[in-house]
């Protein structure tokens, strides 16, 4: 499970990665999870691997 959150922790997707451990990337459309799109700026990731641990992270869009 990786959950994308604003810097002010406001919840703005999640994605299931349902695929194998040796593939570690994940694909997203850029959209909330209302379906808008989203601004750019800085963005927090959680990521919940079950059995490996989590990591947390920013990324920055820039468009």
């Amino acid at each position: 499970m990786i959950k994308i959150f604003t810097v002010r922790g406001y919840l703005v997707d999640e994605l299931i990665h349902d695929t194998g451990i040796e593939d570690g990337s994940e694909s997203w459309d850029m959209l909330s999870k209302d379906g808008m799109e989203i601004a750019y700026g800085v963005y927090i990731y959680h990521v919940e691997a079950p059995g490996l641990g989590e990591k947390v992270g920013k990324f920055a869009v820039i468009k």
